[in-house]
C-alpha cells in the first residue's frame, strides 16, 4: 500500500470515527476535549489493528475485534482520566463505530489491504 493511499485511509478513519465518537462520548457525559482526544487515539490505534487483523481474518472477525477494542479502550480511558460516562452511551458509541468499521473494512479490502481469508 502506497504512502498517499495509507494517508487517505487514516484521514477517512479519523473522520468517520470522529463523526460517531465525539458526539457519542460527549452526549454520554465526557468532556469535549476527552471525546476529541479519545476519538483520535482510538482511531489511530484501531487503524493499526485493522492492518494487523483484517488481512489474516475476515471482515466480521475484524469488526468484532474493533468493537471489543473500542469499548475497552474508551472504558479504560474514562476510568483513568476520571470521566463519567453512561454504560448505555458507551455501548451505543462502540456499536455505532463498529457498524462504520464494517463498511470501512470493505473499503480497505477493495483498496489495498488484501486478506488471506474469504470476506465475511
Amino acid at each position: 500500500m502506497k504512502g498517499g493511499v495509507r494517508s487517505l485511509n487514516i484521514v477517512l478513519k479519523l473522520l468517520f470515527n470522529g463523526i460517531i465518537a465525539i458526539p457519542g462520548l460527549w452526549w454520554s457525559g465526557t468532556s469535549l476535549m476527552f471525546a476529541v482526544l479519545a476519538s483520535v487515539i482510538v482511531s489511530l490505534l484501531g487503524y493499526v489493528l485493522d492492518l494487523t487483523i483484517l488481512p489474516r481474518t475476515n471482515n466480521t472477525f475484524a469488526s468484532s475485534a474493533d468493537f471489543l477494542f473500542v469499548y475497552a479502550s474508551l472504558w479504560l480511558g474514562c476510568y483513568l482520566f476520571g470521566q463519567t460516562i453512561s454504560l448505555s452511551g458507551l455501548l451505543l458509541t462502540a456499536f455505532a463505530i463498529t457498524v462504520v468499521e464494517y463498511f470501512f473494512h470493505g473499503y480497505l479490502q477493495r483498496h489495498g489491504v488484501h486478506h488471506s481469508k474469504h470476506p465475511g
